[in-house]
């Protein structure tokens, strides 16, 4: 096997130069090092360096989209926005500057990478439960309070739109699963037609939504915990977006897709989202109009949520593919119950 190479070290002290620390350091950890992948012009190289002094920077070396001058700007306004949460009590990582920006450019093998430089703040949490779900909700909501009061907007959208657009809509896969015959017709049609009332009654007020710049991506894997607070970091998917698509979205995300403490019970998962939007709440009440979407959103999303519709074991693909027909419509069957499950008030408490 052949040995990787790590990031060059000239470089690592050009960048700390660059950014205003002495260049002697002690160690280097690469966490992402994907570096011209297939002999295309992609450089994403993440790296975390102890300095002489003790201090530990990330150093983030990207090269995603030819459009590079874009990019920056973009990636300008994203780190922008950490800072401004950092300044207003936010636990997150320090972003330094160079030549009065956060977003600088380094030539990388010949091809011009954006740069960025700012504090290791430790190590990413890897299990939920649901003190840690509650914190995220308070968390999220305290970010959506100062976004708000700032007027703050990056530019761009986010993974996770409700309405629109969203990294977690398997709909297409669902219907093209549903085309075999063995599944309730009668259901799968209830379903369909569901799900596009519940996102014309979405798209009706969205325009109306209160919607700011968020982190777009506060899972655990962006999560530090330590001292009863929680650290964010990776403002990579920051974007703008309305808020209960945000807190919707992304819950629904932490409490079906991050991973349990060993020897968790499968069924604790249903108490992760509660706990999430109860901290949500402690801190953001919603407004009717808000509180309205946010259940038409949850009920559409959690009914129809991707892992649901495809590569869990007992996902819907997996049981048909197994031609475990019963076990199929009986998911389908929770599914329609799922999405027609009535207003039990949650999100106005």
């Amino acid at each position: 096997m052949a040995e990787k190479k790590m990031f060059p070290q000239k470089d690592i002290e050009a960048l700390l130069k660059m950014y205003g620390f002495d260049p002697a350091f002690s160690e280097q950890t690469e966490y992402i090092s994907n570096d011209r992948e297939n002999g295309n012009n992609y450089v994403k190289i993440i790296l975390s360096v102890l300095l002489e002094s003790g201090k530990r920077i990330i150093l983030k070396i990207r090269h995603e989209d030819d459009d590079i001058r874009k990019d920056r700007a973009k990636t300008e306004k994203r780190s922008a926005f950490s800072e401004l949460m950092r300044q207003n009590g936010i636990l997150t990582p320090r972003r330094y500057m160079a030549d009065g920006g956060f977003c600088n450019e380094y030539e990388y093998h010949g091809l011009p990478c954006n740069i960025t430089a700012e504090d290791w703040c430790g190590r990413e949490i890897t299990e939920i439960d649901a003190e840690i779900s509650y914190k995220i909700g308070e968390l999220m909501a305290r970010m959506h309070l100062i976004s708000l009061k700032n007027k703050c907007r990056i530019g761009c959208g986010t993974l996770f739109s409700a309405a629109y657009w969203n990294d977690v809509d398997a709909y297409e896969q669902f219907c093209e699963i549903c085309e075999d015959k063995h599944l309730d017709p009668f259901i799968v049609e209830q379903i369909k037609a569901l799900r596009n009332e519940k996102l014309e009654a979405l798209r009706a007020v969205w325009d109306r939504l209160p919607k700011a710049a968020v982190q777009g991506d506060i899972s655990i894997n962006n999560l530090v915990y330590g001292e009863d607070a929680l650290t964010v970091f990776d403002y990579n998917n920051a974007g703008d977006e309305v808020l209960i698509s945000d807190l919707v979205m992304e819950g629904l995300l932490t409490a079906y897709e991050m991973e349990l403490p060993e020897g968790a019970e499968p069924g604790c998962r249903e108490q992760l989202f509660p706990a999430l939007l109860k901290g949500y709440l402690s801190r953001r009440k919603l407004s009717r109009e808000e509180a309205d979407a946010a259940w038409t959103a949850y009920t559409l999303y959690h009914s129809l949520w991707f892992s649901r519709v495809l590569y869990n074991e007992n996902s819907l693909e997996k049981l048909v593919k197994r031609e475990d027909y019963i076990s199929a419509n009986r998911l389908l069957k929770q599914m329609l119950a799922d999405m027609t499950e009535a207003d039990d008030g949650r999100f106005r408490q």
